[in-house]
């Protein structure tokens, strides 16, 4: 189905489900305090949590992260100048980035696991 076998695959959805949580629990945090959590590490957790089983996955909780930082009001910044969309991409290309370095992090850590 998904290339991975049963025990990555527990663990891709265990991953998931806490970082879904720690999305939501962002997001409703960053309403509280007025979008004041606009650290790129708080979001990029869960994307690197998902993203060393699954680089697809990874991408989609990159997504997660840059709608979760607009619902929260982390997006736009105050003192912007550019456009919503605009900053909406540029935290997407961070939380992507993240991701595929997660994900090539997780590639290496096998290759040495195995020797």
């Amino acid at each position: 189905m998904n290339g991975l076998d049963g025990a990555t695959n527990r663990r891709l959805v265990r991953a998931c489900a806490i970082a879904a949580t720690w999305l939501l629990a962002l997001t409703a945090l960053n309403l509280v305090v007025g979008g004041g959590i606009r650290g790129t590490l708080f979001y990029a957790v869960p994307v690197a949590m998902t993203a060393w089983y699954s680089l697809r996955i990874g991408f989609v909780f990159a997504a997660f992260g840059t709608l979760s930082a607009w619902a929260g009001g982390a997006i736009p910044h105050p003192q912007a100048v550019d456009p919503l969309w605009m900053e909406g991409m540029w935290a997407f290309l961070k939380l992507s980035s993240i991701a595929l370095g997660a994900h090539l992090g997780a590639g290496i850590s096998r290759q040495h696991g195995k020797s």
